[in-house]
């Protein structure tokens, strides 16, 4: 190896040491997004010098989008902004079954969605690797991990720009088209990514991205319902005293 090369695949080393994110990371990413199928060819050969593992960059974007939730004001922020949208009639009925004030109950929620929202969202769409190994039963599962991941990879991206915007304007209502847009992001990726190794053709691979895209988000929801029940259940041990 060259100089010059020591000196890069140091640079790079040390980047990802400090942020979790270096210029391979970085060219992942970017590929994710304008070749998907190049990635997915890397990622079904078990080439693991070309592309970071998916699962390392969907991790390092949901903490990201962690950190700006907590800057914003946590889970529980946003939570509690969706609510004081809402008629004083819906916030009683809230506040009635709770036994507390919308802002105790979000803020118990968000105590717990800060440390449990990835690992249980994250867990339930980790499910989608089954699907692309029905699709493509010669992939090995480290493959197949790392297609998955790389799908929900290009969608987080996107979600966590929608985050950032919604953010910056502080208008909440643009968080409501996030969950059609995420959908569309997963059959895109899916359809440009898996012509020749997730299907034969382009139809085929539109079909599959279709059906791929709706299991995924009924896991996302499956996901999200399940972190609902935790959430406030917790809030409401807390608020009555356990």
């Amino acid at each position: 190896m060259s100089q010059p090369d020591a000196r890069k695949d140091e640079t790079e080393d040390f980047l990802e040491d400090i942020l979790g994110f270096n210029f391979r990371s970085l060219r992942t990413l970017r590929d994710l997004l304008i070749r998907p199928r190049r990635v997915f060819e890397t990622y079904a050969v078990r080439d693991r010098e070309t592309y970071t593992p998916s699962l390392r960059l969907w991790l390092g974007i949901i903490s990201i989008q962690v950190l700006f939730s907590v800057i914003w004001g946590g889970y529980g922020g946003i939570l509690l902004s969706q609510w004081q949208s809402q008629p004083e009639s819906t916030i009683a009925s809230i506040e009635t079954a709770m036994g507390g004030s919308i802002e105790a109950i979000a803020g118990y929620y968000g105590d717990v969605a800060t440390l449990l929202h990835a690992i249980v969202v994250g867990g339930s769409t980790a499910f989608s690797a089954f699907l692309i190994g029905v699709f493509n039963k010669s992939l090995s599962w480290a493959a197949r991990i790392n297609i998955t991941f790389g799908i929900l990879t290009a969608a987080s991206v996107i979600g966590l720009l929608m985050l950032i915007v919604a953010a910056i304007t502080g208008t909440m209502a643009f968080l409501n088209w996030s969950i059609a847009l995420i959908a569309l992001i997963y059959w895109i990726t899916f359809a440009r990514g898996a012509p020749g190794i997730l299907a034969r053709s382009r139809t085929g691979a539109v079909l599959k991205g279709a059906l791929f895209s709706f299991v995924t988000m009924l896991l996302v929801l499956l996901g999200g319902a399940v972190m609902a029940i935790i959430g406030f259940v917790y809030a409401a041990i807390r608020i009555n005293g356990g």
